[in-house]
């Protein structure tokens, strides 16, 4: 099998990663980067971005559903505040 060299520039935390997996699985560190990228599935990654993309969608369409919900609220206790103003026994008898 014909080999090539192939340089790569990681983070000090990835290479640490990948050295740990090496040890672990007593291979090379160049046979943890080969099986990574035979495994690598791009559509799996697409399918991860897009569920992040909806995720973040749901976090703000809730957020504002909450505060819609909260402003209905107050709305709804400002209309019975007044309905229980107007229905009081001094409003009745003409007292304004």
């Amino acid at each position: 099998m014909k080999t090539e060299r192939l340089v790569i520039l990681v983070t000090p935390t990835q290479k640490r990663a990948i050295t740990a997996r090496a040890k672990a699985l007593e291979i090379s560190t160049a046979e943890v980067v080969r099986r990574a990228v035979q495994d690598y599935q791009p559509d799996r990654h697409d399918e991860q971005t897009l569920l992040n993309a909806l995720a973040g969608q749901m976090e703000v369409t809730s957020r504002e559903a909450s505060a819609a919900l909260q402003e209905a609220r107050e709305e709804m206790r400002k209309t019975l505040a007044y309905f229980a103003d107007k229905n009081s026994p001094v409003n009745k008898s003409g007292a304004v």
